[in-house]
């Protein structure tokens, strides 16, 4: 059975390759199982969605007005 900290890794992982099919099964299990890696895998676009605007982010644009 896997703990959260390598459910939640794989669940970053499947977002990135294929998993297999035991990692995807195990994966499962736990997610049922688990509230805490299921709502981590619910925020998980939207945790996506924020690490992309802020790498696309330029600092250097707010300091213009100085």
């Amino acid at each position: 059975m896997l703990n959260c900290h390598d459910a939640t890794f794989l669940l970053s992982q499947r977002l990135e390759r294929d998993l297999s099919v035991t990692e995807r099964a195990n994966l499962r299990l736990h997610v049922t199982i688990c509230r805490g890696c299921t709502n981590f895998e619910r925020q998980l676009p939207t945790l996506g969605k924020a690490a992309r605007a802020f790498a696309s982010h330029d600092p250097g644009a707010e300091d213009s007005s100085s």
